[in-house]
């Protein structure tokens, strides 16, 4: 079978047998005795509420992105790149290099987040200057700092190949960062190419089984992001999200909405992420969250290093070999629950879940047996890591990470992560196994509060008012938005 057949399996299981949630599957030593507790209080205080809208109306909600706010975004990256000449650059790469002359800068190169410049000295070193969009990027200044922290604990603390960082700071427009070059290509790239066959996936599966490994090693007592703080690495701010800047981006959330604390426990997260499931539906904050109740039942970690950003496209291989240089781009990278370490990686079928199927049964019978080919490379990894004394049994990932499709903490922390793909993930995979058969949209209203009922005619009424104007809350200055 070659690289093409993997995901066209005839065997692939029947896709609604995978997402029977049984509270077997949610073990201590699985994801965290309180697990279940957790998807309860998600979907009942959550998910409850915005089911009781049709499902046509949620999809326009909640899936769709927000076009004006996109607009929006690409003028003003528009109107930061005329400020950004190829000078700068060259004046900032200097600056974390005392002693040598930066005598040549590259073209810029356009990321999803980033724009980026390969500046090069006298004797012939190289660096990377790095500079978060206007635009596409919406918290640049903290996301920066969060970035420039996990690469330096990386670097230090662990064997992920990272770039170094030589320097980061401000330039008139907003925050940069310079880092060494690592050479290599995007595995992304290289798994485009039709003639790359199964030992090259196998090559590639391996590298980034490694890295996963290398991430789930360190533990942190909260949720939240990394600093090097009186001697020590620990957590001390917010996680800054994907999510949070999508959000912001092309969902027009004001930024000064999220909240700024950090998590002691991963049922304190997982209620955040339920409340910004709310926002981006309802545009304000939601009580209806019972807070009390994560108190009952406290999971205190430990907790492991995640980003949310890491995939094919941002990882450095060698062309001859496939084998790993580097890895880039940690910019959403934060201490995380340890349910998100435990699920099977989303980036198998080398694409971003936005560009998956629309009918995500489809995508999972293309799923499965890439899962399974992954799989058989964790577990050998795991074996040769503790056969040389690197990993206990207890650190092992690889069934964990099979057993969160059969019960679905796959899909829930996925919901939790991709807020424009909730509604699909919710009404194909969630709605009925959490709520029971769903008959009539009575079924759901039945399940709301007076309170909420009375104000659920009003609320529908003002989205699709919102609907028909067209018009794009501004929620920040230019000259604000660059400093953010």
């Amino acid at each position: 079978m070659g690289l093409a057949g993997l995901g066209k399996s005839e065997n692939s299981p029947n896709p609604t047998s995978l997402f029977l949630v049984h509270s077997e599957c949610f073990s201590h030593q699985f994801c965290g005795s309180n697990l279940v507790f957790v998807l309860d209080q998600f979907f009942s205080n959550t998910l409850s509420f915005l089911s009781k809208l049709p499902s046509t109306l949620t999809v326009r909600l909640i899936m769709n992105w927000d076009h004006l706010a996109e607009e929006s975004s690409q003028k003003l990256f528009a109107s930061w790149l005329q400020l950004l000449s190829p000078a700068v650059p060259l004046t900032l790469a200097g600056q974390h290099r005392p002693g040598h002359q930066p005598i040549e800068a590259s073209s810029f190169t356009t990321g999803a987040f980033n724009i980026c410049c390969t500046v090069t000295f006298e004797d012939g070193f190289r660096v990377v200057v790095r500079f978060p969009i206007l635009g596409r990027s919406r918290f640049r200044t903290e996301k920066t700092r969060d970035e420039v922290s996990v690469m330096n604990f990386l670097s230090r603390q662990t064997q992920v190949p990272v770039p170094i960082v030589l320097g980061a700071g401000r330039w008139g427009c907003g925050p940069y960062v310079v880092t060494t070059f690592i050479e290599g290509t995007l595995l992304s790239k290289q798994l485009k190419d039709p003639s790359v066959g199964l030992s090259d996936l196998e090559r590639a599966y391996q590298g980034m089984a490694e890295v996963m490994l290398e991430l789930s090693k360190p533990t942190f007592p909260s949720i939240g992001a990394l600093e090097f703080e009186s001697g020590k690495w620990q957590v001390t701010k917010r996680p800054m999200t994907l999510s949070m800047n999508e959000l912001v981006r092309v969902g027009n959330l004001p930024p000064a909405i999220f909240t700024r604390k950090i998590f002691p426990t991963a049922a304190e997260y997982f209620e955040e992420l339920a409340t910004q499931q709310l926002l981006h539906v309802q545009y304000q904050r939601n009580d209806a969250v019972k807070r009390h109740d994560a108190r009952k039942t406290r999971e205190p970690g430990p907790f492991h290093l995640w980003c949310d950003d890491f995939c094919p496209s941002n990882v450095l291989v060698s062309e001859s070999d496939l084998t790993i240089t580097g890895v880039i781009d940690w910019e959403f990278t934060y201490v995380a629950p340890t349910e998100f370490t435990c699920t099977a990686p989303w980036w198998l079928p080398f694409e971003r879940p936005e560009a998956w199927e629309s009918d995500l049964n489809d995508f999972l019978a293309r799923y499965t047996p890439r899962l399974q080919f992954f799989l058989k490379i964790l577990r050998a990894c795991e074996d040769r890591q503790m056969q040389n004394g690197t990993l206990t049994d207890s650190q092992r990932l690889s069934d964990r990470m099979a057993r969160s499709l059969d019960c679905g903490l796959f899909w829930f922390c996925l919901a939790t992560r991709r807020s424009f793909m909730f509604d699909d993930i919710y009404w194909t995979f969630l709605d009925e196994k959490h709520f029971g058969r769903l008959n009539s949209l009575d079924d759901r209203l039945s399940l709301l509060s007076q309170d909420e009922l009375d104000g659920l005619d009003g609320f529908v009424r003002m989205k699709m008012q919102q609907v028909v104007e067209k018009r794009l809350d501004e929620h920040l200055t230019f000259d604000e938005l660059v400093d953010l």
